[in-house]
């Protein structure tokens, strides 16, 4: 215990650790590979783990709604590619594909064109060039009724830094970027 104050000390003047972003987390699972080494296993692993907390509740009354828990994986960059050759553009293998995922309005047609280009404005502010939009499929026979009624319409904005960066200096360009964005969805309200 000793040991594990100073740490916490030390965290805590580090600014990195707050006690007030404590929180309990039920459920919460890691699956990785120990060898670096993409596997489909991982990923089959990962599903098995998730059926395996059915126990923490979340689950409407019709046995299939839920709280979106998932699992979350690298796609590879080649899906991506094939994407971005449907919407006519050509890609620029010196940058690095980014790929925003966009939760819209699902039924109210002009705002999800206003979210759209609110977020076409603040890419394009920030030197970024836009390779076009995806809609991500869904398959709706899944979903249980209420979150079938509450389901956004889910699509990805695919785009790359007209610079070159550095993977960090990208990443927290990003970061930035979505900060700035979440900044505008405020106003816009």
């Amino acid at each position: 215990m000793k040991n594990y104050k100073k740490n916490k000390r030390i965290l805590e003047k580090s600014f990195n650790y707050s006690s007030e972003m404590e929180h309990d987390a039920c459920g919460v699972g890691l699956i990785a590979s120990t060898n670096g080494e993409k596997s489909r296993k991982i990923v089959e692993y990962g599903i098995e783990a998730l059926k395996a907390i059915w126990h923490r509740g979340a689950v409407d009354a019709d046995g299939k709604s839920g709280d979106g828990a998932g699992i979350q994986i690298e796609i590879a960059p080649d899906f991506f590619k094939e994407k971005i050759s449907t919407t006519g553009h050509t890609l620029d293998e010196n940058k690095r594909i980014c790929v925003g995922m966009v939760f819209l309005p699902r039924t109210d047609y002009s705002e999800q064109e206003k979210c759209r280009e609110i977020i076409e404005s603040a890419l394009l502010a920030e030197n970024y060039y836009i390779y076009g939009w995806r809609q991500v499929p869904i398959n709706p026979s899944v979903l249980g009724k209420t979150a079938d009624q509450n389901r956004p319409e889910i699509a990805q904005v695919m785009f790359k830094k007209n610079e070159a960066l550095q993977t960090n200096d990208l990443e927290r360009d990003l970061f930035e970027t979505r900060k700035k964005l979440k900044k505008l969805q405020e106003i816009s309200k």
